[in-house]
């Protein structure tokens, strides 16, 4: 698994399809505003997953749980997340609830992910990098 994490319009989506050579409407992508559960399974680039997070969220689902199931199995997954625990505390519950549900299922997907990278300007930082062991 794969994480790649920065702000609201640093270029994130860009700069993985660059790395891949994929495409928008690659079969392979999927957008986690719109996408279904299992979609999220199967395919190998998942845009937006703070998004799919807040679907969970909404539709009484513990996204860390969840997370933890995609990792099991999906675990060749490329998540892209927007950060969004930096910055200003909300004062509404709901939108608490998701920064931190946000910020603990990227920390999940941190710690199992062979590769973590922040995107700012379009341009990555790596913070993870694990080599992969093959008995």
């Amino acid at each position: 698994m794969e994480l790649y994490i920065g702000g609201l319009n640093q270029g994130k989506l860009d700069y993985v399809m660059t790395k891949y050579s994929i495409t928008k409407d690659s079969d392979q992508l999927c957008d986690g505003a719109v996408c279904t559960k299992e979609e999220l399974f199967k395919k190998r680039f998942i845009n937006h997953y703070h998004e799919f997070v807040k679907r969970l969220l909404t539709e009484g689902i513990e996204p860390e749980e969840f997370t933890e199931e995609l990792i099991k199995c999906n675990p060749s997954a490329v998540i892209i997340c927007n950060e969004v625990g930096a910055g200003v505390v909300p004062l509404d519950r709901k939108d608490r609830r998701f920064r931190e549900a946000v910020g603990h299922c990227t920390l999940k997907i941190a710690s199992s992910a062979v590769h973590v990278e922040r995107i700012s300007c379009g341009l990555g930082l790596v913070l993870k990098e694990s080599e992969i062991i093959v008995n």
